[in-house]
């Protein structure tokens, strides 16, 4: 291989390179994305779980209140 050969390869890998590493940036980010999500819906169950809850206790106080 001649050095003009040699250069042009190791020219043309940078961008390549670039490349690769944004992408795997960008899987790391959707995978921390994920997860928050997951953390979101965990914690949107238990807020519906309280919730609910909460209306069956205020449906009790109001039928011992007398209040329909």
């Amino acid at each position: 291989m001649d050095n003009t050969v040699s250069v042009a390869l190791i020219s043309s890998s940078g961008p390549v390179l670039i490349g690769i590493a944004a992408l795997l940036l960008n899987y790391r980010g959707f995978v921390s994305i994920d997860h928050r999500i997951d953390l979101m819906q965990a914690d949107t169950k238990n807020l519906n779980k309280a919730m609910t809850a909460l209306e069956i206790d205020v449906a009790l106080l109001n039928d011992k209140a007398g209040i329909h």
